[in-house]
């Protein structure tokens, strides 16, 4: 378990057929509501908020994207592996 100064690191591969688009990145944000730690996202040296729809859309990860999903704080383990489910395996309802 990481301990509030720990930094937890992960890279993840965007799997859902239409990218880190606007319901995917809404669930991210709403999902990060109920953790304690600061999550951020990396693409192409594009750092985003976990917290920020907009800034999450910034990163224009479409699918294949390599994401470095980085988390401060006590409950790191748990925030990474929600924004891991969410990325790569939620599929798209927009068809």
């Amino acid at each position: 378990m990481a301990t509030e100064s720990e930094m937890v690191e992960r890279i993840l591969v965007v799997s859902n057929p239409m990218g880190l688009h606007a319901r995917v990145a809404t669930m991210m944000v709403k999902a990060m509501n109920k953790y304690q730690c600061r999550v951020t996202l990396e693409k192409d040296s594009i750092e985003a908020d976990a917290r920020s729809v907009l800034s999450l859309l910034l990163l224009a990860a479409t699918p294949g994207s390599h994401i470095v999903v980085r988390a401060h704080g006590p409950d790191s383990v748990a925030a990474i592996t929600e924004i891991d489910r969410i990325i790569q395996h939620e599929e798209s309802n927009d068809n």
